[in-house]
């Protein structure tokens, strides 16, 4: 039977911990001593300095791992606000391409009237 090497073997700490506090460490950009806080509220006593030890030793992959799963920039855009020139009307037409409607925004609906503050710089 092929067995994976145990990463957190001669550690005095059971790898779920450690691999807990790597993860919320490279997560959710905290400190040392946050980590170190959190673990203790969890029943888990350890000090911040074993904390950075865990990072510096297992966290390239923890690192490697969340950069491969965040979303990579695509060919779609989504466009907020756009700003229409037209030779026939010298003012300007701010269309709202977004499905989010902010206060204040100028959008314009499908009946082609205006609605929102009539300002254009």
């Amino acid at each position: 039977m092929d067995q994976t090497p145990n990463l957190y073997r001669c550690h005095r700490f059971p790898g779920e911990i450690i691999s807990h506090a790597v993860w919320l460490y490279h997560t959710f950009s905290l400190s040392f001593r946050d980590v170190e806080l959190l673990l203790a509220e969890r029943g888990v006593i350890v000090s911040y300095e074993s904390v950075r030890r865990w990072c510096l030793k297992f966290g390239g992959d923890f690192a490697r791992r969340l950069r491969r799963r965040r979303p990579r920039p695509g060919d779609t855009w989504h466009l907020d606000e756009v700003l229409i020139l037209s030779a026939k009307s010298p003012g300007c037409m701010a269309t709202h391409v977004a499905m989010e409607n902010r206060p204040g925004a100028v959008t314009r609906k499908r009946t082609g009237k205006r609605t929102g503050p009539a300002k254009c710089s």
